[in-house]
């Protein structure tokens, strides 16, 4: 009989968060690309007759978010697993686990493991805070205010709706392009969503050592790859952010290494 033994698994979502959001965002454009019906009028109707683009939309962006989130999980702890703990490092993986934002969590993982300076990716960290505000209005929604045109209909208590004004967050979304409605949020948001998430993805697979790859079809069905982040960016067909260089992340002493490797 074999021995039995139990040895430590590491489990990390990253991969299954993408794929998740990979393959609504399909679905996302699928559902936009078949509908007939006309332009939603209001915003308000989240689920009307744009229920499964809307959906899959909605989908789409909340795993977008996750994938990020998991990675930045997921390489904090494996630059603290492959280090001896200062008393500074044991303190901050404390912290980590209760009341760290997201965001907060990204510029200590940079400013604490990695040799970028976030100064120097102004366009990038704005994306993400845009996007970290836009996830936000739908996972922690609340009640948003509207001036509405109505007026009574035939059957009593009913009410025609004209037209809606909505009265939205005044900082909006300029950097990203993010709808500032929720009821408005489409296959095009998910994919803004989508980008924004590779692009952070990459920035973070350039800072430390351990490269990582995810899924994304051939263009022959059926078949399969895995490319990197910058490599899936580049292979995109539609890119709403296309002004980031992937290329601009690489440390500098590893773009002047190429550079050395190239000429000779």
């Amino acid at each position: 009989m074999n021995e039995v033994k139990i040895l430590p698994l590491i489990v990390d979502l990253t991969g299954s968060f993408f794929r998740s959001s990979r393959d609504a965002l399909e679905r996302a454009r699928n559902a936009q690309s078949n509908s007939t019906a006309v332009a939603e009028p209001t915003g308000l109707n989240v689920f009307s007759h744009r229920q499964p683009e809307t959906q899959a939309s909605i989908e789409s962006i909340v795993f977008s978010f996750l994938t990020i989130e998991a990675n930045i999980n997921y390489l904090f702890f494996e630059e603290q697993r492959s280090r001896t703990l200062k008393n500074m490092e044991k303190w901050l993986r404390q912290k980590w686990k209760h009341g760290l934002s997201v965001y907060d969590r990204f510029v200590l993982l940079v400013s604490q493991y990695a040799m970028a300076n976030l100064n120097d990716f102004q366009y990038l960290t704005s994306l993400f805070s845009e996007f970290i505000r836009f996830r936000n209005r739908i996972v922690h929604a609340q009640p948003e205010q509207y001036h509405a045109l109505v007026e009574p209909g035939s059957v009593p208590g009913e009410v025609l709706v004209h037209d809606v004004e909505a009265l939205f967050d005044s900082r909006g979304f300029p950097v990203s392009g993010l709808s500032e409605e929720i009821g408005r949020i489409s296959a095009d948001d998910a994919s803004r969503g989508f980008e924004i998430m590779l692009l952070v993805l990459s920035f973070l697979d350039e800072q430390f050592v351990s490269e990582f790859e995810l899924s994304w079809p051939r263009s022959v069905a059926g078949e399969k790859q895995y490319l990197r982040p910058s490599g899936i960016l580049e292979s995109l067909t539609l890119r709403h952010y296309p002004k980031i260089d992937p290329e601009s992340f690489v440390p500098e002493f590893i773009s002047n290494l190429k550079k050395h490797q190239s000429i000779e």
